[in-house]
């Protein structure tokens, strides 16, 4: 056992280093040179990520300068065109870029304009002062006697008579609107309601840009009564329309109002429409007012939105213009110059011309236009990035100058950035990050060079495992065999020395003339037979196994009447243990069977199947041989009642050599090659052999041959 331990351990260190240790090297060699491609691929990819963020740089700048180019061919055409077509121009320009969030006019004085911006209000110093009174100082006189009329003697059918002959005399609309304003004031006082209705409704039509002294456009003013009659008078519908009539002017920045006089406005409509729906609320006309109230409400929030941002630049901008915007002669180069402002956590995106404006009447200064961030990062930014960056192999993030995200990739990035990028000239002030969805080391390992090394190195991996594995089979098979062959010469050795040494004995004794009678000499014969028998059926056992092996047996097929042959076969074995008190008895079927067989191999392999079970059947002395016919096989059987086979031993009694572990098979005589030999001789006849047994009851080897078919 140690010396074979000892030659698998041997074998074992051959092999690891001789192919295992060389092949490890190899593979750690090829794992290197992965890893070198690997950082070489990694190096690639992040360059080319690097000049893919520097394309969609340029290629947003180039957009945006495509933007400022259209934007100084429209200012080039300022001077050949009339102020009004010039800023439908500037219209027509915002309409076709619609990430043009506004445009605007920065004046040399250091004030913003915004000419085409449709705002809800405006700063104060914007809104126009009401004009001076043209009024000649006789009609002022005409018209104070009036209001003393209305104010101090209450007398209203006076003063409205005296206002409508001074309406009639008026000589300007501002004027003109202003008396018919009176005239619907003394109206509603004298309790003229309808009358006074209609006046506001002419002063609506006729006299909306006329401005109080207050500066209320007279319009909005007209408005706000005429609904509050109709509502006084329960013409909810007719109420409801004015005021959302005057609601949709406004918001569409109908008057040139501050922020106070716009939020007073709204605010008191509001309130009138909530009355009115309240108090209306079964109306189904009315209801459907009020979808048209909500509608409108929505577009004031969004407005509202745009107001307060363009509200904010406008008081906020100019100090930084102040300072960045250069003279035109300083660089007559650059035709427009960007910058990002950040005021009160709003981010504006300006680009202005270098250039300065200024014809005639108006006013010096430098025209440029807001880029809306939203619309910067959805309408140029996003394109940019899918075209260069595709979803399924890059992730990407915008982020603000706060860190604040905002925009991100389809695909949700993760871990850290391998690429940080920023845009030329800090236009937009934001990073654009970069990230690898799929690891990295995959990746690379299945792109077009590493796919080659890394299928080499599972095949490699593969040979060497399955190599190492049919290497340890063989290299087990074969140190088994060799142990089993020990054990067999061994065992052989025994056998024949055994033998030769009891027929040895016995004839020196027969020789000598030392056996003193008749029965003792024929008992002595018989030991002498048994033994030369037995060695016989050893020698008989080795050379035919060795023969069939080799190809060297030759077998002669021939009728064989099964029930004779047994009885013919049995006879010699029955006679040598018969002395030993074993009894074979022969159990069949009745029916005479005819097999083609080679007579010689059949009889040993029943032989040894009988010697098998005389030799442990332990104390039993029984063994029962029976044929029958069963299907299309005649099936020859040999069972005993002695100790059985384990079941884990079933499967490999009839291998080359084999013996059972079992203690007490391992204490009968036997070289391990009789059941091989009997499988051998089957497997010639195109038979087939099995065993059935239980541990302490016995066993039972049937042979199973094929019957000649019916007719054949």
């Amino acid at each position: 056992m140690n010396l074979f331990g000892h030659k698998r351990k041997r074998i074992f260190i051959l092999f690891f280093m001789g192919i295992v240790l060389p092949s490890l090297l190899l593979g750690y060699l090829a794992f290197r040179g992965v890893k070198n491609d690997q950082a070489l691929v990694e190096k690639n990819r992040l360059d080319d990520q690097r000049r893919n963020a520097e394309s969609v740089i340029r290629t947003v700048g180039a957009n945006v300068s495509a933007v400022e180019l259209d934007f100084q061919k429209t200012l080039a055409a300022r001077p050949s065109v009339a102020p009004d077509e010039f800023l439908q121009s500037l219209e027509k320009f915002k309409l076709e870029h619609p990430s043009v969030e506004d445009i605007f006019l920065f004046l040399d004085a250091g004030q913003i304009r915004f000419p085409i911006a449709k705002l809800l209000f405006l700063p104060k110093d914007l809104i126009p002062l009401s004009p001076a009174d043209p009024r000649p100082s006789s009609l002022a006189e005409k018209i104070m006697t009036a209001q003393r009329l209305e104010f101090e003697q209450k007398n209203y059918r006076g003063a409205l008579e005296r206002y409508r002959q001074l309406f009639d005399a008026g000589p300007d609309p501002q004027t003109k609107g202003q008396i018919l304003n009176a005239i619907a004031r003394v109206q509603k006082k004298s309790g003229l309601i309808a009358q006074a209705g209609r006046s506001y409704a002419a002063i609506a039509r006729d006299f909306d840009r006329v401005r109080l002294a207050g500066g209320m456009p007279l319009g909005l003013a007209a408005r706000l009564e005429l609904g509050s009659l109709q509502a006084a008078s329960n013409e909810f519908l007719p109420a409801a329309k004015t005021y959302l009539e005057l609601y949709k002017i406004l918001i569409q920045g109908g008057f040139t109002i501050e922020a106070a006089l716009y939020d007073n406005a709204v605010q008191t409509l509001k309130n009138s429409l909530a009355g009115i729906f309240s108090k209306a609320a079964a109306d189904p006309e009315i209801q459907s007012q009020r979808n048209v109230f909500q509608n409108l409400e929505n577009e004031e929030r969004e407005k509202r939105n745009v107001t307060d941002r363009l509200f904010l630049f406008l008081a906020g901008a100019a100090p930084n213009f102040k300072t960045v915007t250069p003279e035109a002669s300083e660089f007559p180069s650059v035709a427009a110059n960007r910058l990002t402002l950040e005021l009160e956590k709003n981010s504006y995106l300006v680009s202005f011309s270098n250039s300065k404006t200024g014809r005639g009447e108006d006013p010096p200064g430098r025209w440029g236009f807001l880029l809306h961030p939203a619309a910067f990062r959805e309408k140029l930014l996003r394109p940019a990035l899918q075209s260069g960056f595709p979803p399924e192999e890059t992730a990407w993030t915008v982020r603000g100058q706060d860190g604040q995200i905002l925009m991100t990739s389809e695909k949700a990035p993760s871990g850290a950035p391998s690429t940080k990028t920023s845009f030329e000239n800090n236009f937009p002030n934001w990073s654009l990050e970069f990230y690898p969805l799929n690891p990295r080391f995959l990746q690379t390992l299945l792109a077009s060079r590493q796919r080659v090394y890394f299928y080499m190195f599972l095949l490699i991996a593969g040979i060497l495992g399955f190599g190492l594995i049919l290497s340890v089979r063989a290299v087990s098979h074969e140190l088994e065999l060799a142990k089993m062959k020990s054990d067999f010469v061994s065992t052989v050795s025994h056998e024949f020395k055994s033998p030769l040494t009891s027929i040895r004995q016995l004839a020196e004794m027969l020789q000598a003339g030392r056996v003193p009678s008749e029965d003792r000499r024929r008992q002595y014969y018989d030991v002498l037979v048994e033994q030369s028998e037995r060695l016989t059926l050893l020698i008989d056992n080795i050379l035919s196994l060795a023969k069939i092996e080799d190809g060297r047996r030759r077998f002669e097929f021939k009728s064989v009447e099964i029930g004779a042959f047994l009885k013919e076969a049995i006879a010699p074995i029955s006679d040598r243990v018969r002395h030993e008190g074993f009894t074979i008895e022969m159990e069949t079927d009745g029916v005479p069977h005819v097999i083609m067989a080679d007579g010689a191999a059949l009889s040993q392999a029943l032989t040894n199947l009988i010697d098998n079970a005389v030799k442990y059947s332990g104390d039993s002395r029984r063994v029962i041989l029976r044929s029958s016919a069963q299907g299309p096989d005649l099936v020859i059987s040999v069972k005993d009642f002695g100790q059985g086979i384990h079941k884990d031993d079933l499967n490999k009694v009839f291998d080359r050599f084999y013996r059972g572990g079992d203690p007490l098979t391992r204490s009968v005589k036997g070289s391990g090659l009789g059941l091989a030999l009997v499988k051998e001789i089957v497997d010639a006849h195109r038979g087939k052999i099995h065993v059935e047994s239980e541990p302490g009851a016995g066993s039972t080897f049937s042979i199973m041959l094929p019957l000649p078919r019916t007719g054949a």
